[in-house]
């Protein structure tokens, strides 16, 4: 059953956990097929280049729950699954960053030549594909006690990043 969690227009700040999935089902297991960044800033804000990590994580304290949303209306998602934004009291797994990248947190700008360059980086029709399951690849798997997080790293709070996680819930 396939999954999606939404982490809209999240504000930034200095080594915070952004966009958290976890899972604490021992029955089941959580498989991430893709995670898209979007910048949806369209206020006027003075923004940075934010450098994040992809990182797999043993245990949190829960943030502010995300809600997690069923491809399917009739699909139920396990207990123990949940999506959080702001998680703190984080285990990082040793040696577990999966990828580094940067987002952008000011408005989307297209008017000009000269915000070209900002208005690529911070405007991509389906947002920037910060993880894809190719088809030779198993996903990235979640078991009991795993699991997956956006961590911002710049110290910058202004402007907001959305994040979509999505995945499948099957048996362990």
């Amino acid at each position: 059953m396939s999954y999606f969690a939404v982490f809209d227009r999240i504000a930034p700040a200095a080594n915070k956990y952004m966009a958290t999935l976890f899972n604490a089902n021992a029955d089941r297991k959580v498989t991430v097929n893709r995670i898209f960044r979007l910048n949806w800033q369209v206020a006027a804000v003075t923004g940075v280049l934010l450098e994040q990590e992809l990182r797999r994580i043993s245990a949190r304290t829960v943030g502010t729950n995300v809600p997690i949303q069923s491809e399917d209306s009739v699909d139920t998602l396990s207990a123990s699954i949940a999506a959080d934004t702001g998680s703190t009291s984080v285990t990082e797994v040793s040696g577990a960053l999966i990828r580094r990248f940067f987002a952008v947190s000011e408005e989307v700008l297209l008017a000009t030549a000269a915000t070209v360059i900002t208005g690529q980086a911070a405007f991509v029709p389906d947002g920037q594909l910060i993880y894809w399951r190719s088809a030779r690849s198993r996903g990235l798997v979640l078991r009991n006690g795993q699991g997956l997080t956006v961590k911002n790293l710049t110290s910058s709070t202004v402007g907001s990043v959305s994040y979509v996680f999505e995945f499948d819930d099957g048996p362990a």
